[in-house]
């Protein structure tokens, strides 16, 4: 039995299961459904490739590492991560990454180089074709999944509700579907980079001397197209054209002595404009211009109803455009910047500091409430949170990749630095007896797909599945345009008893790790479950997922600060059972979970918001605890301080424990900040009542009528203080 070979096929196999499964997994078992499952996956099969690749050296009695181009940007890129970990506002978000985001933590990338360097150490060409291939099947069950939503049944639903329609997601996914992604921008990025693989592999068999188009590839992309579109996405849609620009740029800078078009690029482009015609682009301007729209349309006089006039003044910011929110959160992201300009805030903190920079404007979108922990501009997020020396080093990641391409290509506007004997040693390519570089055209569609990719990632932000093909397209070109040397080729050895011993312990610190995995997913259903459970108001049975939760995985904040909120809400039921003693308990614990929670992340502003319902809750039972809400909202507007949210709440409370005056002071700078604030208004006119300030009082329920609209309360109030 050839273990070598074994091993061989158990880490290319296991790429090829990575890119085959990772788009499509996902359930509803856990707090996330999609990039939760998806980084756990990855997790697991890091694990196997790496365990696998130590065996293979183990068996062969030599070092098989590849010296590689991005050897070095990414050892920097590391570095930096790990700097900027190690003096982060929160070191356990950088570590883990944000909850619910999960990807992009300093574990996270250390994944994907141990992926890189695994790859290009032990893929072959041949098994590298066979990973696109499972990709383009994975692809497809994507897209068939998303045209499924458009059209009503989601087969999400029939899993979850055995029902095939779309009713089981809040999302409107018929307007905008986005199948196993989780998100219409995701799912469009990622077929995004099936797409130009796909044109560049037509474009290699037209190459060889092939008559026919492969009809099945044209089907994909028709599909994968068909998808996009239904996705709606505009980041998509322009990431795909830089794609295809890219790639027709590099195709005639490589045959610029023979002018030819590449039919596949014809077929492809002709397929977006026909798809285009059909369904329609998703930009405000020219979306109605398609035949679906004509069809749905066609025979009915559709009335506009008239927007009804409205007061001098009156105060509407509807629903805001995602470029201007988009505008306002990199506003912040700059402001983060400035504010740890060397190593950023801490890798993944974007949620922790953005609330501290956060634009006063924020108050004034649609959007006003909602927690961004991204800054929705990959590059401005990797500057915000691992400061210059991370974006550099990212930088240097992406440009190596692209001078490995030019340098391999030959292209004439810089033959001539291609002769410096560095640059050829670095940049080198392997070629053919003709001069021409080995799989040159799936070279191309892989480097077309990673320029879909950066453009994608400046309107979002990575999530698994982009993460994955950001790292290893450059590994994957490497291992077609380069063999691996012999000198890499593992040699048959008979392993000693030191080599087995070796091989025993790595095989025992993998399923530590799968374990440790396990438990890591484990924990997270049963948190899911508790916090459903905590919402529907069912304390108790909450409280045993949740305490299980925190026992399967003690380290993680949140766990924790969601158990204190849930046992301070049964120490009241408790204190109104007469039960002193349960409630007492149940207290002591509430703070000592709330405690943990704060001290592993004391810059999280969401868990100072629970700690002020915790102890809100508290005082219920005894006074003293007001004193510690208003201390812990105190902190939380301290960390937030242009959240009108928060300040709204800090007024709540004052004002709750009869600090008329500090109440009305916050409060007034609460509607400064969100003059639509129709609650701030309100709560800040009873509180000027209370200090005896009546004309000021209706001035706030004057202004609610006036400026926000029609309300039965503020008029009544004005009734009743005239």
């Amino acid at each position: 039995m050839d273990l070598i070979a074994i091993v061989d096929a158990v880490i290319s196999w296991s790429f090829a299961l990575l890119f085959f499964l990772v788009p499509l997994i996902f359930t509803s078992a856990t707090s996330e459904l999609f990039e939760f499952n998806k980084m756990m996956l990855t997790y697991a099969l890091t694990t196997v490739i790496v365990s696998a690749w130590i065996i293979k050296m183990l068996l062969s009695g030599k070092i098989i590492y590849r010296r590689t181009f991005l050897e070095i940007p990414l050892i920097l890129y590391l570095l930096s991560h790990i700097i900027s970990t190690v003096i982060s506002l929160d070191p356990h978000t950088s570590i883990w990454g944000y909850y619910s985001r999960f990807h992009e933590g300093l574990l996270a990338s250390f994944s994907y180089l141990l992926l890189y360097f695994a790859a290009v150490s032990n893929l072959k060409a041949g098994m590298v074709k066979k990973i696109f291939a499972l990709s383009f099947i994975s692809g497809l069950i994507v897209a068939l999944w998303g045209i499924g939503e458009h059209f009503g049944g989601s087969v999400s639903c029939l899993i979850f509700t055995n029902k095939f329609d779309d009713a089981c997601w809040i999302q409107d996914v018929k307007d905008r579907v986005f199948a196993t992604l989780g998100q219409p921008n995701w799912m469009a990025a990622y077929l995004d980079v099936l797409i130009l693989m796909l044109v560049g592999i037509e474009t290699g068999i037209r190459k060889q001397g092939e008559k026919i188009i492969n009809r099945l590839n044209l089907v994909l992309i028709a599909m994968f197209f068909v998808a996009l579109l239904f996705t709606k996405s505009r980041s998509g849609i322009l990431g795909l054209i830089a794609g295809l620009g890219a790639f027709a740029v590099l195709f005639f800078a490589k045959n610029r002595r023979r002018i030819q078009i590449p039919l596949p690029l014809i077929l492809a482009s002709l397929s977006f404009v026909l798809a285009s015609l059909i369904f329609g682009l998703p930009f405000s301007q020219i979306e109605n211009l398609n035949l679906e729209h004509f069809l749905a349309t066609r025979g009915k006089t559709v009335a506009v109803a008239p927007k009804p006039a409205q007061p001098s003044g009156y105060i509407d910011i509807g629903i805001s455009e995602s470029s201007d929110i988009r505008k306002i959160v990199w506003k912040g992201a700059l402001k983060i910047w400035e504010r740890y300009p060397i190593f950023g805030s801490g890798v993944e903190t974007f949620a922790y500091a953005y609330y501290k920079d956060r634009p006063v404007e924020h108050n004034m979108v649609s959007e006003w409430d909602f927690l961004y922990n991204k800054a929705h501009n990959e590059y401005l997020n990797m500057l915000a949170t691992t400061g210059t020396v991370g974006m550099v080093a990212y930088m240097l990641v992406i440009l190596s990749f692209i001078f490995w391409i030019i340098f391999n290509f030959q292209f004439s506007i810089l033959n001539k630095f291609s002769n410096f004997k560095l640059a050829s040693r670095f940049f080198g390519a392997q070629t053919s007896n003709s001069g021409e570089p080995l799989n040159a055209s799936l070279v191309l569609g892989l480097f077309a797909a990673y320029v879909s990719i950066l453009v994608t990632n400046f309107f979002g932000f990575s999530v698994v599945i982009i993460g994955l093909y950001f790292f290893l397209i450059p590994a994957f070109s490497l291992a077609l345009l380069r063999p691996l040397p012999e000198s890499l080729s593992p040699t048959k050895t008979k392993p000693g008893p030191v080599e087995y011993g070796l091989i025993l312990a790595t095989g025992v610190v993998a399923l530590m790790i799968f374990s440790r995995l396990l438990n890591i997913w484990n924990a997270d259903s049963a948190y899911a479950l508790g916090n459903n459970l905590e919402k529907a108001g069912q304390y108790v049975d909450a409280y045993r997922n949740v305490d299980q939760a925190v026992s399967l995985s003690p380290g993680e904040p949140l766990y924790r600060d969601e158990l204190s909120y849930i046992e301070a809400a049964l120490a009241t039921a408790a204190a109104k059972e007469k039960s002193a003693t349960l409630a007492g308990e149940l207290t002591d614990q509430a703070i000592k979970n709330s405690d943990a929670a704060i001290g592993i992340s004391p810059n999280n502003v969401t868990f100072w918001k629970t700690r002020t319902r915790v102890f809100y809750q508290l005082a219920t039972i005894d006074p003293r605890y007001a004193a510690m809400a208003v201390s812990a909202i105190q902190t939380a507007v301290e960390l937030a301080p242009t959240d009108a949210r928060i300040h709204y709440n800090y007024g709540l409370i004052l004002g709750s424990t009869k600090q008329y005056a500090a109440a009305v002071k916050v409060l007034e700078e609460t509607v400064a900040m969100k003059p639509d604030y129709r609650d701030a208004h309100y709560l800040l006119g009873t509180y000027y009542k209370e200090v005896g300030k009546t004309d000021l009082a209706r001035q706030q329920m004057e202004f609610i009528l006036q400026k926000i609209g029609p309300d039965p309360e503020a008029q009544k109030f004005l009734e009743e203080n005239k």
